[in-house]
């Protein structure tokens, strides 16, 4: 996947992280680890952890965001897979801790409405993963504060559809500033549009 990320130039070198959840009796995930250039990532690089964030299996250590994605898991059950992602145009509205709006009905579709930013923290500090929980409600995508945007979803491919969604909605808005601005979505479509986010996270 990071591979994939990389080339489509929604991720780069050593950032990012990437995890997956592991349904059972004793709850476990899959996550990339930290520090090593993510495209270049093999089968044995990925470690195993419990609901606590403790390594079950694996040698290198996990990403610094651990407590990140822990707290999503445990507070929202219907996302199994949780991107880390540094696309460019996600970056500016980060950087300037601007919300992404909804102007585009497929936005609400994938993200549920408009991209939010959670309060900036350091990473992987415990208050980070308190402010993007939060932010989360009702979401499956969020901007970090100065630091990039985290995108959910109940399978790994569908957490890849929301970030690329995020980013295409980032740069349209960009780009739409250059030729008059934008308008957002009519308060009726965007009930229509979130009954049906409703519905999909539900399973249809």
């Amino acid at each position: 996947m990071f591979r994939r990320l990389d080339e489509e130039g929604l991720n780069y070198g050593r950032s990012g992280n990437i995890s997956v959840r592991i349904k059972g009796e004793a709850e476990r995930y899959f996550i990339t680890p930290s520090g090593v250039p993510k495209a270049t990532l093999k089968e044995e690089d990925i470690l195993l952890i419990d609901r606590e964030g403790n390594i079950v299996e694996g040698e290198r250590n996990p990403s610094i965001e651990v407590k990140l994605h822990v707290s999503i898991y445990r507070r929202y059950p219907h996302f199994n897979a949780i991107i880390h992602a540094h696309p460019i145009y996600s970056l500016a509205f980060a950087a300037t801790r601007k919300s992404i709006p909804v102007f585009l009905e497929e936005m609400v579709y994938y993200t549920g409405g408009d991209v939010r930013v959670a309060e900036y923290a350091p990473s992987g500090s415990p208050e980070l993963a308190e402010n993007v929980v939060r932010a989360l409600e009702d979401r499956s995508a969020v901007l970090l504060a100065n630091h990039g945007v985290i995108t959910c979803g109940p399978s790994l491919e569908e957490a890849y559809d929301v970030l690329v969604c995020v980013e295409r909605a980032a740069k349209i808005y960009f780009l739409s500033t250059l030729v008059g601005g934008l308008t957002t979505l009519p308060q009726e479509t965007l009930e229509l549009e979130r009954e049906i986010y409703k519905l999909k996270l539900e399973g249809w």
